[in-house]
């Protein structure tokens, strides 16, 4: 994986640097240098982010907050100008393909966390 693909992949899931290092446990050097292409991207890795990105990149800027805040709300209704309204059926199942994605891989396949802290893929 490229550099310039791992920072799309993470730009589709809305997830920063510091934030996928916070979420999958790992030191935030170790994304910044997978970012910078000067620390390989293991290909399970990868992978596991080629997927949730393809999950994310459906949604449009709403449904990226409600997806972002998907347990405060549980997607069941989005901001509208004037109001609330109801979820399509389309969007709802862009949401739950989303949550699905995530509760189906929350880590890339065989990642550990070494006793020393940082990060094994």
């Amino acid at each position: 994986m490229s550099p310039d693909r791992f920072n799309q992949c993470l730009d589709l899931i809305g997830w920063t640097r510091r934030g996928a290092a916070r979420r999958l446990g790992c030191d935030p050097g170790a994304v910044r240098q997978m970012a910078n292409g000067r620390r390989p991207v293991h290909p399970g890795f990868a992978a596991w982010l080629e997927g949730l990105a393809a999950a994310h990149a459906p949604l449009s800027p709403e449904l990226r907050e409600i997806a972002e805040r998907m347990g405060c709300d549980r997607g069941e209704w989005v901001r509208y100008p004037r109001g609330i309204r109801p979820l399509s059926d389309d969007e709802a199942e862009a949401l739950r393909r989303v949550a699905e994605a995530h509760a189906a891989a929350p880590h890339p396949p065989g990642w550990t966390k070494q006793s020393d802290g940082t990060d094994s893929p």
